[in-house]
């Protein structure tokens, strides 16, 4: 049965987020800002490694502002390492932060966008780079345009008066990472990013029966995943971009066995925005996990691709609202 409950809180960023940071005093018509990073995982792989140089904040009303690294290094510093900041995303999941930028004042007002600077050439090994876990070797990470116009995120923000913004970019790796034919030994980076601010957004969490979800799918053995979808009474689909298609989750995840007990497992979906969501569940995660695999189209017809290749346990309507944490069970019922 389905257990859906509301606890109040203050919403801790407990793992998974790079930081920008502003912070200390500022003067009058001035405010901080905060930018955190926050990652969910690519499969198989051990690092994914973004370097980062820099950012640009645009103002509705004005030119952009440039920050780099680079000018915030001190004599004594070595260039190479103050320069830029290598941060291993898969690092950063479910709300660890780590500071990009500290003591930075922005001026109070509207900004409609935030460009983050990267170092993510092709065949540049001093770059952006993955790691397997099968060979341990590092391959370059190649952002297609990334050194020239970097990450933008256009979505507008605030930033009030005497008081801190804080942002968290959620950097979506799964189905991000591609090994074009032609261009070994480089992969290409492509993600998906989406921006939230973290005064308007709550959590999901909850745990899962995984004998339990198998029994109610019908299969032997649960490959399991948790999906988040924008809006109530969504018909699932998996993460595959085409807008043709049912809509892509916000979030998605995998559903690992509690350490304790091999049958549950328990998941948190961070940085959720203020709003009524669809949560779903499936023993076919392996459809999102192995997209070269196997797809899934939620309107195909009987004998075509991707045809029931994933089954769906769904809680229709789920309200989040800040700082609080949604709690969404899918548990066996209590005599």
């Amino acid at each position: 049965m389905f257990k859906l409950r509301k606890s109040l809180g203050l919403s801790m960023l407990a793992t998974g987020a790079l930081a920008l940071v502003g912070c200390g005093g500022s003067d009058d018509g001035a405010g901080l800002l905060t930018v955190k990073l926050t990652d969910s995982p690519v499969d198989e792989a051990t690092e994914v490694v973004v370097v980062f140089t820099g950012l640009e904040i645009k103002p509705a009303g004005g030119e952009s502002i440039s920050v780099d690294f680079l000018d915030f290094c001190e004599p004594e510093d070595a260039i190479s390492e103050c320069a830029t900041r290598r941060i291993d995303l898969l690092q950063l999941q479910d709300g660890t932060t780590a500071s990009l930028l500290e003591d930075f004042e922005l001026e109070a007002g509207q900004y409609n966008w935030i460009r983050l600077k990267v170092l993510a050439e092709r065949n540049n090994s001093d770059g952006s780079y993955i790691a397997f876990d099968d060979s341990g070797q590092t391959y370059p990470l190649w952002i297609p345009s990334g050194s020239q116009t970097g990450l933008k995120l256009v979505r507008p923000f605030f930033v009030s008066q005497q008081g801190t913004t804080e942002l968290v970019i959620d950097f979506d790796l799964r189905k991000s990472v591609i090994a074009p034919p032609g261009l070994a030994p480089n992969y290409i980076l492509k993600p998906t990013l989406r921006m939230v601010d973290s005064l308007l957004v709550g959590r999901v969490v909850g745990t899962v029966d995984l004998a339990f979800l198998a029994e109610t799918q019908e299969v032997e053995s649960c490959d399991a995943g948790v999906y988040l979808f924008e809006g109530p009474s969504v018909t699932p689909d998996d993460m595959d971009g085409e807008a043709s298609e049912d809509a892509d989750p916000v979030v998605y995840k995998a559903l690992e066995p509690d350490e304790l007990d091999g049958t549950l497992a328990s998941y948190v979906i961070p940085f959720v925005e203020n709003g009524t969501y669809t949560v779903a569940f499936t023993c076919d995660f392996g459809v999102d996990a192995l997209p070269d695999e196997s797809e899934y189209d939620p309107n195909a017809a009987e004998g075509d691709d991707g045809y029931q290749t994933m089954g769906w346990t769904v809680v229709p309507e789920v309200l989040v609202e800040a700082p609080g944490a949604t709690r969404v069970d899918y548990l066996p019922a209590t005599p």
